[in-house]
């Protein structure tokens, strides 16, 4: 259960020091600090469900969700996530792992990401094509579209067939909102191919 400085203050109130009991407990274990005045009780909960309280709001994309819906093959340790309004990305490492947080533009924030529960915890986690968008979002501009082609299949190591079967039209409808070169080359992929069959 994850517990803030200020309910643990309020449920050690009728203590004398009720900040030593809580070092106390840190120390013993009970507690696992997450980042300032944020802990965890349960060592064993699992990192990805902790993403999205430690900061907010936010959802799990990126590499991490990429990984997780099995679109690209290597395990990613990082819990990368998509939040709005922070300016430059973040990071907290804690027990659990590293937790890192960058923007995207807000218009696009609310789209398609989903409400994954475990052991009765619940983590918000971007659908295919959003992990995908918000991944070309974060890069530098890939000008030429062979180029663009080779980052997603070779740089990236994307999976051909699961790229085919992602959803089309969600992509073509968050891709402008976006306003970056990469998400325009993504689009002009997607025509290429759609000319081609």
């Amino acid at each position: 259960m994850i517990q803030s400085t200020d309910q643990l203050l309020f449920q050690y109130r009728h203590l004398k020091d009720p900040h030593h009991k809580i070092q106390a407990l840190v120390k013993s274990g009970k507690l696992i600090p997450l980042k300032r005045e944020l802990y965890e009780t349960d060592p064993n909960v699992p990192g990805f469900v902790l993403a999205n309280t430690i900061l907010g709001p936010s959802y799990l994309s990126f590499e991490w969700a990429l990984a997780y819906h099995g679109l690209i093959p290597e395990r990613v340790e990082v819990y990368t996530s998509a939040t709005f309004g922070i300016k430059k990305r973040k990071e907290f490492q804690n027990f659990f792992g590293i937790f890192t947080y960058q923007d995207i533009p807000k218009e696009v924030f609310p789209y398609y990401y989903n409400r994954v529960e475990s052991d009765n915890r619940v983590a918000l986690i971007a659908g295919k094509e959003k992990a995908l968008c918000d991944q070309l979002c974060k890069l530098p501009p890939i000008r030429g579209l062979q180029d663009f082609s080779n980052y997603l299949f070779e740089g990236l190591r994307l999976d051909e067939e699961a790229f085919a079967a992602l959803d089309r039209a969600k992509m073509r409808r968050i891709a402008p909102l976006y306003h970056k070169t990469n998400l325009k080359q993504l689009l002009r992929l997607l025509d290429s191919e759609e000319a081609r069959q």
